[in-house]
């Protein structure tokens, strides 16, 4: 179906074609007009989890205090000013606004059309929200989180009734450090405000967003590499200076590793790590510098406490163990 090419000359009538389209295929009824791929693929997933398309809407918030919290960890807050500069305008102009979603598919940051956000509000899609496809169906959060591609959700494409006046559009933002997702950013506003070119604008600020995150990593790396430089020239032996999060920004004495896997909970003294046996462990300006030691049994080391970690499955384990790719940056 060509919801783009319709909806820019019809609307209403596009919503009414995707509207029995919709009601087709929850009857189990032939279509003339079959939703697109991606839309139809969403169906299926959600139709599995209990969702009433034509009654349920079960998105609740988060408490103030765990949004915040969430807001911290988040690197997305990195790309805020990437994802206003690029999205806020159309949002402005068009009567949309700008959704910034976790991992979990809840809305962190919300912003634009002062009548649209009441609107949002009026639908219980306030701050803290769950967008999760489970939680309301096909949308333009939850769903490209499941995808991983941009998708643009028009009226009745939206899996659950209540969204139908609306039409949303986002794209995943990943971590381009190790691939690992991030969340999501959204345009959402009422349907006849769709514009055909809002999918690729969308999807091309999520890239520069990621661009600008990979741009952060570096400049923080070359910045610790500065700094480690001149302590790891007086080491006779072996060294890495790495960021918070295991990244490598310099090593002597031993072979160059992207990224060396850390407890969550490291903190200066002696710890053991998988890749590196038992090590002494100094801060250094937002990073670590590791050293590891000539003797590996943690027993060898005497009158100081040795954090163990050891590895089962491919995985750290020990006290607020976790593996190489869950940093939060």
């Amino acid at each position: 179906m060509e919801v783009a090419r319709l909806t820019a000359t019809d609307a209403a009538r596009a919503a009414r074609v995707l509207g029995e389209a919709r009601a087709s295929v929850l009857d189990g009824r032939p279509s003339k007009s079959a939703p697109r791929p991606a839309i139809r693929e969403s169906w299926g997933r959600v139709a599995h989890s209990g969702i009433d398309p034509d009654h349920d809407f079960r998105s609740d918030l988060l408490g103030r205090d765990e949004v915040e919290r969430r807001r911290r960890t988040s690197r997305l807050r990195h790309v805020l000013p990437v994802l206003r500069e690029g999205l806020l305008s159309l949002a402005d102009t068009t009567q949309h606004i700008m959704m910034v979603a976790d991992a979990d598919a809840r809305v962190l940051w919300r912003e634009g059309s002062t009548a649209v956000l009441r609107k949002a509000d009026g639908h219980g899609l306030g701050i803290g929200a769950d967008w999760r496809e489970e939680t309301v169906g096909t949308n333009g959060v939850g769903t490209p989180l499941v995808s991983r591609r941009a998708v643009q959700v028009f009226s009745a494409e939206h899996f659950v009734r209540a969204l139908h006046p609306w039409t949303c559009t986002g794209a995943p933002i990943t971590d381009p450090r190790d691939g690992r997702l991030l969340g999501a950013v959204d345009i959402s506003g009422p349907l006849e405000t769709l514009h055909p070119s809002t999918l690729a604008l969308v999807d091309s600020v999520a890239k520069l967003a990621e661009a600008r995150l990979r741009d952060l990593h570096l400049t923080s790396l070359e910045q610790l590499r500065a700094v480690a430089a001149p302590v790891l020239a007086r080491i006779d032996g072996r060294a890495v200076a790495v960021d918070r999060d295991g990244w490598t920004a310099a090593v002597t004495g031993m072979p160059y590793t992207g990224r060396v896997a850390l407890p969550k909970s490291l903190s200066p003294g002696c710890c053991w790590l998988p890749a590196l046996g038992l090590c002494t462990v100094d801060p250094l300006p937002a990073g670590w510098l590791i050293r590891p030691t000539a003797d590996t049994a943690p027993a060898a080391v005497e009158g100081e406490e040795v954090q163990e970690f050891g590895v089962a499955g491919g995985e750290l384990m020990g006290p607020g163990a976790r593996a190489a790719d869950d940093g939060d940056g």
